[in-house]
């Protein structure tokens, strides 16, 4: 799954002050038409264009693999993946992209992972999500058994799920599992609310946060990630904290 880096066209920014210190984006939703993401090509390659200005060199896109709504295969995936590979070489971009996914931590999944049918990221790291509405009675078990099987679970955004809000000693269980911890750029600006802002930062002060993402969809979040550098506190973060998106593309 791991590509080539396109060299043609675009450049990077060189203006301080932008998200290059990450290197790339492990979170995103850029192949379009098969989840909740971009929905046509020229959609994925206007993101695209968002990220390289915004001063990443490359993404690992992570579509949603959910049983109920996105129940996406390895192929479907891999499909999608190669076409926006072309659309952005003949768009003449330097960006390199790779893909991975976003599971939902559900039977469907669990299904996946029993039969090692997954894309997962370099290391054999691996994406995972939780319902908004609550957390699955076996996460723990769920944890052990991926580590069990050699991966590494990376939980997306926990910052957002209502019922980790506050719960310093339940994320902290979940990263002594060997589970380690994305939150979302957007969550720090405030997007989901001042709650999810204050709790966002307070991990990041608890030195628990292992990734920052953009968990893109759309061009309103590329806008909203466009006005997250304007914000002071940004990038102290960027200054101040050491993440680990770049180990995925090494």
């Amino acid at each position: 799954m791991f590509g080539k880096l396109f060299s043609r066209g675009s450049t990077q920014p060189t203006q301080p002050g932008d998200f290059s210190v990450l290197g790339i984006d492990m979170h995103s939703h850029l192949i379009p038409g098969i989840d909740d993401g971009a929905e046509t090509v020229e959609e994925s390659l206007e993101l695209i264009r968002g990220l390289i200005h915004l001063g990443y060199s490359g993404a690992i896109t992570t579509p949603h693999v959910m049983g109920d709504y996105y129940p996406n295969t390895g192929t479907i995936i891999q499909n999608g993946w190669e076409e926006l590979r072309r659309a952005i070489h003949q768009a003449g971009l330097t960006f390199r992209l790779e893909a991975s996914a976003e599971y939902h931590l559900d039977s469907f999944t669990a299904e996946l992972f029993a039969k090692g049918e997954i894309l997962p990221m370099p290391g054999k790291r691996v994406l995972v999500e939780l319902s908004f509405f609550g957390a699955p009675p076996d996460l723990e078990t769920r944890i052990f058994e991926l580590r069990l099987q050699g991966y590494f679970p990376i939980l997306a955004h926990p910052e957002r799920y209502s019922y980790y809000l506050g719960n310093l000693a339940a994320l902290e269980r979940i990263c002594d599992l060997g589970c380690d911890l994305q939150v979302n750029i957007l969550s720090l600006t405030g997007h989901y609310g001042p709650p999810v802002a204050k709790w966002a930062k307070t991990l990041l002060d608890k030195n628990m946060v292992s990734y920052l993402g953009t968990d893109m969809h759309n061009a309103r979040h590329l806008k909203e990630l466009q006005a997250a550098l304007q914000q002071k506190d940004i990038l102290r973060i960027l200054q101040r904290h050491t993440f680990k998106n770049q180990d995925l593309l090494n």
